[in-house]
């Protein structure tokens, strides 16, 4: 099975980077300090109702970043509220909620079964007809084959992440996060591509059709 170029990816996302550090730094802050206060200000509960739907906008400015259409942190924000906010809210609690029930077989399914929705809020950004619970169906199918790979991927930041814990956070902010969030763009666009060549997903599941 055909699978992605990770090392390339990675090789764009940096390029993207550093062609957009201030805007990608601003978008990771911005996102990190709306989940700060919202967890702080209701003792977690809020920021726990609001970090997948949170994340739907990150994914949704560095997905435009990756494709070259540069946003702005408002048009993110922006972004969620604009067409089914709980739509998004209510997919990725649900994606959240099967992650926990595997989790509690044992931790390797619960991180098989979280690599393979790790597409479901590029989904849920990109595609406004998918019904809120399809969308981790689908991330779990163009996933097929690529759960290795992009585990591998995850791993290949270790030392980044490490590194960042010394610098308290800022080359997290810089760096890190937004190169992560450009690979996992770069990754959705290719394995979405990849499950539309083989099958693995149609077109019309994509515009909301929920097909047997």
């Amino acid at each position: 099975m055909q699978t992605f170029d990770r090392v390339a990816i990675k090789a764009e996302a940096r390029r993207i980077l550093s062609l957009n550090r201030g805007p990608c730094a601003g978008a990771f802050l911005a996102i990190f300090l709306v989940q700060l206060m919202l967890t702080s200000l209701s003792a977690g509960v809020l920021g726990l109702l609001a970090s997948g739907v949170l994340m739907v906008g990150e994914a949704f400015f560095f997905l435009s970043m990756w494709r070259e259409r540069p946003i702005t942190v408002g048009e993110m924000f922006t972004s969620l509220f604009d067409v089914g906010f709980l739509r998004k809210m209510g997919g990725m609690l649900w994606m959240e909620f099967k992650v926990f029930l595997w989790s509690l077989l044992l931790v390797v399914p619960g991180i098989i079964k979280a690599v393979g929705y790790a597409m479901t809020p590029y989904i849920l950004a990109e595609y406004p007809d998918v019904p809120a619970m399809e969308a981790s169906r689908l991330s779990e199918r163009m996933m097929m084959g690529h759960k290795a790979e992009l585990f591998i991927t995850e791993l290949s930041f270790l030392g980044w992440i490490l590194l960042s814990a010394l610098t308290f956070g800022i080359l997290e902010v810089v760096h890190v996060g937004p190169y992560v969030y450009l690979t996992y763009a770069g990754i959705y666009d290719e394995v979405k591509r990849l499950a539309l060549e083989s099958g693995a997903i149609r077109p019309e599941e994509l515009e909301g059709q929920i097909l047997s």
